[in-house]
C-alpha cells in the first residue's frame, strides 16, 4: 500500500528547498498539467458558441463592453438583489 503524505508535510518539504528548486518543481508540476486532458473539458457545443461569439465581437467590435465596467455592472446588479 502506497505512503500517503499529507498536504502539509509536502508543503513544509518544499519551502525547505532554494528557490530554484521549487521553481524547478513548479515548471515540472506546470508541464504535466498542461499535458493532462483533465483540463479539457469544453464541449463541441460550447466551443461553437465561443467561436460564434469571437466572430461577432470581430465583425462589431463596439458592441463589446470593457471588463471593468461590465464588472462594476455585475457588482451593482448583485448588491442591488441582496
Amino acid at each position: 500500500m502506497p505512503t500517503v503524505i499529507h498536504k502539509s508535510k509536502i508543503v513544509q518539504q518544499l519551502r525547505e528547498l532554494n528557490v530554484i528548486e521549487r521553481l524547478n518543481i513548479i515548471t515540472d508540476m506546470w508541464d504535466e498539467i498542461k499535458e493532462s486532458r483533465e483540463l479539457e473539458f469544453v464541449s463541441d457545443e460550447e466551443k461553437k458558441l465561443l467561436l460564434n461569439r469571437l466572430a461577432n465581437y470581430r465583425s462589431n467590435p463596439d458592441s463589446a463592453k470593457d471588463w471593468t465596467d461590465l464588472k462594476q455592472e455585475v457588482y451593482e446588479r448583485y448588491d442591488k438583489e441582496n
